[in-house]
């Protein structure tokens, strides 16, 4: 589970510490069969962040089977932070936790920019797309298109920018799509985001890639 301190930085961003997550069940979500049962409770099943939820049985995964654009089609992420090398002491703070990362407008800037190199920027687009969902606070019609507007970004079979997550969550959301709660993405949310933390967030912040971005080689060249 990692120190006190980190435990703290993921309750701080997503109420749970990310080993493997618990998923709960959303308001619609169908229930599960008992031919599944597993151990946990009715309302709740386990997935591990390393799972590789599309290619259970055979079934290809069309997230990893096709090509992505190396750019999201939205970006929320001001490449005018790129232009400037971090100082060591911003580096040395993105070394600290990934919260770090994504309260620093810089370093979220070159956060998605490695992303970018690495074909996964969409994780980090979804998940600020469900942060600024959260901040609108938008309800009724809005709220239904808003909602709608995100899972066809992100979630829909062969989406410009499709995530990779369980296909039972997958299938629970798109249940809700037409009476959306404000908290529909939550669990999509806290996978990617553990996705991000156990992946892409170490090779970032590894001593070799912080020196060369300090040095002012940074991934946009």
């Amino acid at each position: 589970m990692g120190n006190d301190s980190e435990s703290e930085s993921d309750e701080i961003c997503c109420g749970i510490s990310m080993g493997c997550i618990k998923i709960h069940t959303l308001p619609c979500m169908p229930q599960v069969p008992a031919s599944e049962a597993d151990g946990t409770s009715e309302d709740e099943r386990i997935i591990d962040p390393n799972d590789q939820p599309y290619g259970m049985m055979g079934v290809v995964n069309p997230a990893l089977s096709r090509p992505k654009n190396s750019k999201s089609k939205k970006s929320y992420f001001n490449d005018d932070f790129l232009k400037s090398s971090p100082t060591p002491q911003q580096a040395k703070k993105w070394q600290e936790s990934i919260e770090n990362v994504l309260n620093d407008p810089k370093g979220c800037a070159f956060f998605h920019k490695f992303l970018q190199n690495e074909f996964a920027a969409e994780n980090l687009d979804f998940w600020n797309s469900v942060k600024e969902l959260k901040n609108k606070n938008p309800s009724g019609d809005r709220l239904k298109k808003d909602v709608k507007q995100i899972y066809e970004q992100y979630l829909r079979d062969n989406a410009e920018n499709l995530i990779n997550v369980n296909n039972r969550l997958k299938g629970a959301i798109n249940e809700c799509l037409e009476d959306p709660r404000l908290e529909i993405f939550d669990e999509a949310q806290r996978h990617v985001y553990g996705l991000m933390k156990d992946g892409a967030y170490k090779r970032f912040i590894t001593e070799s890639h912080i020196q060369t971005l300090i040095k002012g080689h940074s991934c946009n060249s």
